[in-house]
């Protein structure tokens, strides 16, 4: 109905029956019984108004010419005055809108007119019915589906200037019978002197008059509102149009307050939302009990000075649940001060369990200052096969920024995986911190272990902890580029596909794939890039990475696998690996074998190389290439200065060896012979073969 109102405006019939047309209007017949009184045939407003028209104008301004729709017939409505209105829906899809002749004040006890003191002049009086299903049907062919949802007000409660919490409650236990919206009224309400701790029923809105016009205190131990599908007060029901809306909530210090608790459900909505000061507590937590949490909706929602804004954990419970579905975040933004978390993701409390977040559309600004935390993963966290979009931020106000955009304190557990959308962040400058500057998509992911400095050159090379390597079956492969601001950018600029796994998960199964194109990863000095891998004490596989001097950025595009005894990325600036004693080297990408490829101008050689160490003393040496057949080409290079002195004279192969020939014997010595030796096939390049 257009001319459903509930509030306290004033609504003319004179100036609905303009607004709504002669179609619209013909739908209204009046009447002073429950009958249909008859129109007269001038015209609809005549049969309003009668054809007084100057005395009707003036009539507008009397309280007698204008009604006070109240809503639908529900319990607990207080009628003060005779233009008060509510509409009862009748079966046949008739509404009829009436009003109360007789004592006033009154309190309805039932939903119809004819339970609540009965229809007559002295009782409930019919003043005008709609047949708003004929009239659709007739118009435009439409279906009426579902009925009239009703509107339940607290303030109609006796107990609402007492007790805001008993009122409350008392009215949610109305409207759960057949749904419906309970509305809190404009002005600030205190609910923790009254007791908090508000269970909402399935099916049922609450809702304010709106953002910083409906605020509501809490500080007390506890949520301020629940849903909870197994509650004692609402156990079994699921339902889908729960929601909370148009409303404020303020919290305080209480280390145990929070604002809005959901729990096992599905479909839950918040809406035009603001949450604030939680200082000592939480905003928002969605945890889980004996189901899981599905569907919930955020929309438009501010979450501001919390000790935790928004908290995805476990509960203990009759079931292990752990996960939140289809979760979908809209316009959300939380403003995360000095030491607070912005997002929770997994309680360490119960890290048993797996805090799944999947399926989700996630749009959320997150502002930080100080030394806060963006987006905190616990053991067990992860936001999975989900898209969207993270922005973590500094607000130009803000206070210096110490803390962590993204903390992923179990990375082997936790983090986001299969994330296909933007994370965006400030302080790109901030490379330490590597979380800062990552874009994670679905089957590819980009990281930028740059570290810009600002007005002078990158004259220093720095080690990354890029991830263990797991056994059989795990891979690491992808691509990196470098850019360089050294003078001879096409000498050191290089890119360089790879592919790290473990075969067997035996000693000497580590042989990876490594292609290069240009000169940036051939020298040992800190100039050059070097990829290493070391085995810690336990036997697992990590791999390192150096980033070259004189190099603004290094860019990977990578991907890898989740198998359980897969890879794990860390991304972690560290130390040089080869100062750690606990580590012992596996392989590295100057001096080890590996299967390459170098493109030529007209060839593809693929190969290996190695750099051998040998007593002085011998005029020939040998080196094993393990390629089944004599290679078809070969190379070698003295690098030691007792090798340097003598100077190798020939090279040959067979299917097993490569042999070093020396001019003469080589300087007599432990371990003082060193050179370097390549091998392998070749072919035609495709792109270069002659037609």
């Amino acid at each position: 109905m257009s001319d459903r109102k509930d509030s306290n405006e004033m609504l003319s019939r004179r100036k609905l029956l303009a607004s709504m047309g002669t179609a619209g209007a013909a739908a209204l017949l009046y009447g002073l019984t429950a009958g249909v009184a008859n129109a007269k045939e001038s015209s609809v407003t005549d049969a309003v108004y009668g054809d007084d028209r100057e005395h009707d104008r003036d009539s507008d301004k009397q309280s007698g010419s204008n009604i006070r729709a109240r809503g639908v017939f529900r319990p607990r409505v207080k009628i003060t005055q005779e233009w008060d209105v509510l509409e009862f829906t009748a079966a046949s899809g008739i509404t009829t809108g009436y009003r109360w002749a007789g004592p006033r004040p009154h309190t309805t006890t039932a939903d119809n007119p004819a339970a609540d003191g009965g229809i007559g002049d002295t009782a409930w009086v019919a003043i005008y019915q709609t047949g708003l299903e004929e009239e659709l049907a007739k118009n435009g062919g439409a279906l009426l589906v579902g009925g009239a949802r009703p509107v339940w007000r607290v303030v109609d409660s006796d107990l609402w200037l007492t007790d805001p919490t008993a009122a409350v409650k008392a009215v949610l236990g109305l409207a759960a019978v057949n749904g419906g919206v309970v509305l809190i009224p404009a002005g600030t309400h205190n609910f923790t002197a009254s007791g908090g701790n508000i269970e909402l029923p399935p099916n049922v809105i609450l809702a304010g008059e709106g953002v910083g016009v409906t605020n509501l205190v809490w500080n007390g131990d506890g949520y301020l509102f629940r849903y909870w599908r197994s509650s004692a007060t609402w156990g079994g029901a699921v339902g889908t149009s729960h929601a909370i809306t148009d409303l404020s909530m303020n919290g305080g210090d209480n280390l145990n307050s929070t604002a809005v608790e959901i729990s096992d459900t599905y479909g839950f909505k918040l809406r035009n939302i603001s949450m604030y000061g939680f200082t000592g507590g939480s905003g928002l937590v969605l945890h889980t009990r004996n189901f899981w949490v599905e569907g919930t909706t955020l929309e438009n929602v501010s979450i501001s000075n919390c000790k935790r804004h928004i908290v995805f954990k476990r509960q203990p419970g009759t079931a292990n649940m752990p996960s939140y579905g289809y979760t979908t975040f809209r316009n959300v933004s939380l403003n995360v001060r000095d030491g607070q978390i912005g997002m929770l993701v997994g309680d360490d409390a119960y890290h048993n369990a797996q805090h799944e977040i999947y399926n989700a559309i996630l749009e959320v600004n997150i502002w930080t200052t100080g030394n806060s935390i963006g987006v905190a993963f616990g053991k067990n966290g992860t936001i999975r096969d989900s898209s969207g979009i993270f922005r973590c931020e500094t607000p130009p106000e803000g206070a210096p920024f110490s803390g962590s955009f993204f903390q992923i304190t179990y990375p082997e557990t936790s983090g986001m995986f299969n994330f296909d959308g933007l994370v965006r962040t400030s302080h790109l400058s901030k490379a330490e911190d590597w979380r800062n500057t990552w874009r994670d998509l679905r089957y590819q992911k980009l990281r930028d272990i740059g570290e810009p400095k600002a007005g002078g050159l990158q004259n220093f090379a720095q080690w990354f902890r890029i991830c263990r390597i797991g056994g059989d079956k795990s891979l690491f492969s992808g691509r990196v580029r470098m850019t360089t601001d050294y003078g001879k950018a096409s000498y050191r600029t290089a890119s360089a596909e790879f592919a790290f796994g473990v075969r067997g998960n035996e000693a000497g199964g580590f042989k990876p794939i490594f292609t290069v194109d240009g000169d940036g990863f051939n020298g040992t000095s800190d100039v050059f890039a070097k990829f290493s891998v070391y085995a810690d004490a336990s036997g697992k596989y990590w791999l390192y990475f150096r980033r070259p001097k004189y190099t603004n950025y290094c860019v990977f595009e990578y991907t890898y696998d989740l198998y359980p005894q897969g890879t794990f990325e860390y991304w972690d600036k560290t130390d040089s690996p080869e100062a750690d004693a606990s580590l012992t080297k596996v392989w590295d990408s100057v001096s080890y074998p590996s299967q390459a490829s170098y493109i030529g101008d007209e060839m593809v050689f693929t190969g290996q190389r190695a750099i051998a160490s040998a007593n002085g003393g011998n005029v020939a040496y040998q080196v094993a290439h393990q390629l089944g057949i004599a290679p078809e080409w070969y190379t070698a290079t003295a690098l030691s200065a007792d090798a340097n002195a003598v100077g190798i004279s020939s090279i040959t192969a067979d299917a097993s060896n490569i042999t070093v020939t020396f001019k003469s014997a080589t300087p007599a010595g432990s371990g003082n012979i060193k050179f370097g030796v390549e091998w392998g096939r070749k072919q035609f390049n495709n792109r270069f073969r002659p037609s």
